[in-house]
């Protein structure tokens, strides 16, 4: 990380060797009988120890930073020196554990303190979508096989027949190539875009005596594997259970500042780093 300052008229480089993989906390002011929450934002390095953080406050629309409507969505701030802080530190130890603390550790103190008088904060936030089916996004990112409005690569059964996509093996071996899909009934369609996998003339879905959704554990007697992958058996049943699609999405957060000034140094444009959370839907 460069910062670029001046002083008198000559141009110094002052390298802070941060990784920019930003870490979160969430702070709680208590003034009277007034609390005030914030998100702290901040990096930490050894030998020496030092800090960035970035305070700002916590409100309904920067809580959206962290699950954007659309991924993308940028969102500015004021350096203020009191709801909008940046600062960077120095300390005698390690400051992971003293940071965030509501009861800083013993020992651990900031022996300098830097703090911006100016600036602006940029953020944007950007989000990917996966299922986790075993089935790589970029593979599955325009296709929606079985046209319930959700796109193959947020769609943990892809076909719908009520089997998740990761349990009919779109990648028998683990290498990434899915070319050896498992095919049950060999009709060129993989068991995880077919929705009659053993080719009975009975759809996956209605091969569920039991109605609980587990299609694996409905095994006809005398069979030697479940019923939906047995050609042998080809009654069908009503529904009466529908799997929930279950997703993840990681959403990263780009912070970076502009025009800061914190007396020793200052820079028309810092990358400060990324923040990463992740959603379960």
């Amino acid at each position: 990380m460069l910062f670029t300052a001046c002083s008198d008229g000559d141009v110094i480089d002052i390298q802070l060797d941060f990784d920019k993989e930003l870490k979160l906390c969430e702070i709680q002011t208590v003034e009277g009988a007034s609390t005030t929450s914030s998100f702290l934002f901040y990096d930490t390095r050894e030998n020496p120890f030092e800090s960035l953080t970035l305070l700002i406050p916590k409100t309904t629309s920067t809580e959206a930073l962290f699950n954007p409507e659309t991924s993308g969505d940028t969102q500015s701030l004021t350096i203020n020196g009191s709801s909008v802080q940046f600062h960077y530190r120095s300390y005698n130890g390690d400051p992971n554990d003293l940071i965030c603390a509501v009861i800083p550790p013993a020992g651990i103190a900031v022996t300098q303190n830097y703090e911006s008088t100016s600036g602006t904060v940029n953020f944007t936030s950007t989000y990917q979508d996966d299922d986790n089916d075993d089935v790589p996004t970029a593979l599955e990112f325009d296709d929606d096989t079985d046209g319930d409005a959700i796109p193959n690569f947020k769609d943990n059964d892809d076909d719908g027949d009520n089997v998740p996509t990761k349990n009919e093996k779109p990648d028998f071996n683990n290498d990434g190539d899915l070319s050896d899909a498992q095919d049950t009934d060999g009709d060129g369609i993989p068991d995880y875009l077919d929705t009659d996998d053993d080719g009975d003339g009975t759809l996956t879905i209605n091969e569920d005596t039991n109605g609980n959704g587990n299609l694996f554990d409905d095994i006809a007697t005398g069979s030697p594997s479940a019923r939906f992958l047995d050609p042998n058996f080809s009654e069908s049943y009503p529904v009466q259970t529908t799997n929930t699609n279950q997703f993840e999405r990681v959403v990263t957060v780009s912070v970076k500042l502009a025009n800061i000034d914190i007396s020793v140094l200052s820079a028309d444009e810092l990358d400060l780093g990324n923040y990463e959370t992740r959603i379960d839907f």
